[in-house]
């Protein structure tokens, strides 16, 4: 992790090329001012909000499990690159270190907090890419020399912009920073209630007491409640008597607080509040659309992010021609046994897909005869529909004419 005075030298750096901006300064800097309700919130401590981390696991860990291929366009076929080395580099491990799940996990991971998820591309003499490893945000310096952008890396070196796969967020912003106030409200109310139980359920009050007091019997009344522990009835002497000056969690709204923050942290992220287990309004009937606008509205958009950046990173221009990487989204229906055999009907009866075909998104081994293409034979191509319908018509009018005879 970068240091204060590093994150200190980056920030003047910029500065000295024109490229500072003083309203970022907190963000440069890696700390930020207090947000209103009293919480600091950073990228560093929004993971320790239950709904920040359940939604940000949702997405990278639904997204890492989608099967990646690398396809390879013939003509009208289209074909699974598996001899290309950035095939077993997405697929299975992009280093020694890393499973690709877990890689793909956390970079995207770090691109939906930090805005942008970063990892470093390793060439062969040949310029193959060989091997991919993360960096975190504080251990890349981005600058300009000489107009064209490069990345410094801690402990590595500089990385042109080639060799830097990015997987970024909506203007490469931080969720985190510009929805600070919204998530400190969320991290204010959990404090709240930590500080309420932790107090064994007591709310902050005063002691007072009509009695002119000495010195020495101020300090026995403290010791005395001191003494008496949190919870249970405490006894006061000298007349004191407890007042309370704060207001308790009903009055505050304490439930209906948190669960508001923690379905405005999935509206920003873009995941169904059933998605995070909250208790919503959600029934057996719209689950299923849920998933789907889940699917279709915030997976998507990702999936189609990292495979323009694999495009554009592990190809060469004129492999792009051919080869393109895409994800199968058609696995998030895995989980769904109807939707699934509704499909593969469907595909199966208008002659998309053969019986082996289906058997090999299933697993399952093929069979002899499994790989011929069937449709039904109560269907016909529009252009003999005319042709069909006179000859059915001159073979009625024969049979009428022989059933007369």
């Amino acid at each position: 992790m970068a240091t204060l005075f590093d994150r200190f030298r980056n920030v003047f750096t910029r500065a000295r090329v024109a490229k500072f901006d003083a309203n970022s300064l907190a963000q440069e800097l890696g700390v930020y001012g207090w947000t209103h309700a009293g919480s600091n919130v950073t990228e560093a401590n929004a993971l320790q909000l239950a709904a920040v981390y359940a939604c940000v696991q949702r997405i990278s860990s639904s997204i890492a499990g989608l099967g990646l291929e690398l396809y390879e366009r013939n003509g009208r076929n289209i074909e699974i690159a598996n001899a290309h080395s950035a095939y077993d580099l997405t697929r299975r491990a992009p280093n020694p270190h890393q499973t690709a799940f877990e890689f793909w996990e956390t970079i995207f991971s770090l691109a939906l907090v930090n805005g942008v998820g970063r990892a470093v591309i390793v060439r062969n003499t040949r310029g193959e890419a060989q091997e991919m490893y993360i960096v975190g945000r504080d251990d890349v310096d981005e600058r300009e020399v000489k107009g064209k952008r490069v990345f410094v890396v801690k402990n590595y070196g500089t990385v042109f912009p080639e060799d830097m796969l990015e997987i970024c967020n909506l203007q490469r912003k931080s969720p985190i920073s510009l929805h600070r106030e919204n998530l400190g409200l969320a991290s204010a109310s959990l404090e709240f209630g930590s500080k309420y139980f932790g107090n064994g359920g007591q709310m902050t009050g005063v002691m007072s007491s009509d009695m002119q007091l000495r010195k020495e019997q101020m300090k026995d009344v403290i010791d005395t409640w001191r003494t008496q522990g949190e919870a249970g009835t405490k006894m006061l002497s000298h007349g004191f008597k407890y007042q309370r000056i704060s207001i308790n969690p009903d009055e505050a709204q304490f439930i209906e607080t948190r669960k508001f923050q923690n379905e405005e942290i999935c509206r920003i992220f873009g995941v169904p509040p059933n998605l995070t287990f909250l208790d919503t309004q959600t029934t057996y009937n719209n689950t299923e659309q849920q998933a789907i606008q889940f699917a279709r509205h915030t997976l998507t958009p990702w999936a189609v992010r990292a495979e323009q950046e694999l495009d554009k990173k592990l190809l060469t221009a004129r492999q792009r021609e051919v080869l393109g990487f895409k994800y199968r989204l058609s696995d998030l229906l895995r989980g769904d046994m109807e939707a699934r055999s509704k499909f593969y009907r469907e595909m199966f009866h208008i002659g998309a897909m053969s019986t082996n075909e289906i058997r090999e998104q299933e697993n399952l081994n093929p069979i002899a005869g499994g790989d011929a293409h069937l449709v039904a034979l109560n269907l016909i191509d529009m252009e003999h529909h005319n042709a069909y319908s006179s000859k059915l018509a001159n073979s009625n009018t024969v049979n009428s004419q022989e059933q007369n005879n």
